[in-house]
């Protein structure tokens, strides 16, 4: 890295950091380890039989991550498809991953969108943030910020409690879209870091960067395998201001938390206090 360059978190961790555990997700977090306790009881119970406490619990703490590493890996393939589809380059992908696919596919043609970028790395120096933005495209002389999201969940599908599963779009996207439409340029190639603590780019104003094109406006483009839906997203000015309220909040968790305590004062000395 050189001397110029900066390091800017990502949309997405500083969503993630600055809006907390949404109570969607604590119920998930809770749920997928009493699931596999409950799927998976002989494994529990042979743990119960060794005594080994601890790796029980690690055990079912994991489990939801293996969970959403699958998720996680489900869009990763199912975006590297859809990049593949909008530049007319041959895709390869998981048979099982096929008919989100297809969704896209039925997407891209009855719609038949003109890319102007897609899976472009944006950046905003004034704001110091960075994202992969799935790209835009022009439909109807409309041009457009889009991102592409998925959920397993077919329409109609209920839970225990006999209501509708949701299926997405989700609030935060909002925010991600408006951060990626308000940023002010757009790189060639994504300068990324995955860390423990979360997701950054590196920015160095010496690389080549073009303005970032204005948009008429964004939407969300929500695929599973039974069905697309094509949702708008407002992601105007007046959202945006809302992410860098989230922003700011995500800075205080990052960085600024770990600086407000000093040290312990002690008990005052009464002698002293005489002198």
């Amino acid at each position: 890295m050189s001397e110029e360059a900066q390091r800017f978190w990502s949309v997405t961790t500083l969503l993630k950091e600055g809006m907390g555990t949404s109570r969607s997700l604590v119920q998930w977090n809770a749920r997928i380890p009493a699931e596999t306790a409950f799927d998976k009881i002989r494994t529990l119970q042979a743990f119960v039989a060794d005594g080994d406490r601890n790796a029980a619990v690690k055990w079912l703490m994991e489990s939801r991550y293996a969970e959403s590493d699958k998720a996680k890996a489900r869009g990763s393939e199912i975006h590297a498809a859809a990049e593949a589809l909008a530049l007319g380059k041959p895709i390869s992908i998981a048979d099982n991953l096929l008919p989100y696919v297809e969704q896209y596919r039925l997407f891209l043609n009855d719609f038949s969108p003109t890319f102007l970028l897609a899976e472009a790395p944006v950046y905003s120096p004034r704001y110091s943030y960075a994202g992969t933005t799935d790209g835009i495209f022009q439909i109807d002389g409309q041009k457009l910020i889009f991102d592409i999201k998925t959920t397993p969940t077919a329409p109609g599908e209920v839970n225990d409690s006999g209501k509708p599963k949701a299926r997405g779009p989700y609030t935060e996207v909002a925010l991600q879209l408006a951060a990626y439409r308000h940023a002010e340029l757009v790189g060639l190639i994504a300068e990324r870091v995955e860390t423990y603590s979360g997701r950054y780019y590196t920015f160095n104003p010496e690389n080549h960067h073009e303005p970032m094109p204005a948009t008429d406006g964004a939407i969300a483009i929500m695929l599973s395998p039974y069905d697309y839906r094509v949702v708008p997203v407002q992601a105007d000015e007046r959202i945006f201001k809302y992410f860098l309220a989230v922003r700011e909040c995500a800075r205080y968790q990052v960085e600024a938390s770990k600086h407000v305590f000093g040290p312990p004062i002690g008990v005052p000395d009464p002698q002293k206090a005489l002198l």
